[in-house]
């Protein structure tokens, strides 16, 4: 059974480096498929604990000594699982944010935190929910309480800074974004520290340092349909009208359908009177004529 999830988290991680719009569903489906047999798994696990106990209490009833007997339960209670369980919960809690069921991850994480308070992953979990649900300030103590037990955690890091640009604290925004775009050892950690500084820079008007964190997003992550959309928003602060509709194009071919994809293409109809007048004015002049 495990060789079998291995294979299957192998061939997902797999599908997840190929992404493609018309693989979503089937990554999905095995996310979900994967889950259910991880929970199958850690049932069985549970039973064979308990039939585990059962012999250990067939032991006791034989009538072995005392001593040997509390050896022997400390061995099983060693070998009893806090640490699988918190896996499970931590597993769980990140299926439901990505399921946006962002009240029951808190419980699941909760439940997880109860097991192990300063476990960073969980800590880290429950501000990313509180920052979804645009509870900032609250998220905030979750990432700082991450940062005094790991102080480069490039996940706290990454959203405290998204956090600081979401409510306009420039400066501290910049610094903790920097210490992840400079790390090496998180690559998707630093795909989103340059997406993030690219936000600040535009936000605050620094077009050009923008567009370069951007196409530094894109080198690392060619399919960040975010970055695309961005990217042409900076181009047209410069008037650079074909770059901004080439870098639009990019964004719908992606995805189409998804929010980034459909703003996109309302902005390109917007545009192509200015790069396109020839044509724009011979279709206006056929409509007259109809």
């Amino acid at each position: 059974m495990f060789e079998e999830i291995k294979k299957k988290i192998e061939e997902l991680k797999r599908l997840v480096r190929e992404y493609t719009p018309d693989k979503e569903k089937m990554i999905k489906d095995m996310i979900k498929n994967v889950y259910i047999d991880i929970a199958s798994g850690i049932k069985y696990l549970n039973q064979a604990q308990n039939e585990l106990r059962n012999i250990a209490q067939s032991v006791r009833d034989k009538k072995r000594s005392q001593v040997d007997m509390n050896r022997f339960y400390s061995f099983v209670r060693a070998r009893s699982s806090p640490e699988l369980d918190l896996a499970t919960l931590l597993d769980r809690a990140w299926n439901l944010i990505v399921m946006e069921d962002y009240d029951e991850a808190m419980s699941v994480l909760k439940n997880a935190l109860d097991i192990d308070p300063k476990n960073t992953r969980a800590l880290g979990l429950s501000g990313l929910v509180l920052m979804n649900k645009e509870l900032y300030d609250e998220a905030m103590l979750y990432f700082q309480k991450v940062l005094l037990i790991e102080p480069n955690n490039p996940f706290a890091l990454n959203n405290l800074g998204f956090i600081c640009y979401k409510k306009g604290i420039w400066g501290e925004a910049i610094e903790h974004l920097s210490k992840v775009a400079k790390q090496t050892r998180d690559r998707v950690a630093r795909l989103y520290a340059n997406f993030y500084l690219g936000l600040v820079y535009y936000e605050r008007g620094m077009i050009i340092d923008a567009i370069k964190f951007f196409e530094d997003t894109l080198k690392i992550g060619p399919n960040l349909q975010d970055a695309y959309y961005y990217l042409a928003l900076a181009e047209l602060k410069r008037y650079e009208f074909q770059k901004a509709v080439e870098y639009f194009e990019r964004c719908i071919k992606i995805d189409k359908d998804s929010k980034y994809g459909r703003l996109a293409a309302e902005e390109v109809e917007k545009i192509r009177p200015l790069i396109e007048p020839e044509r724009i004015l011979k279709k206006h002049g056929e409509n007259k004529t109809g």
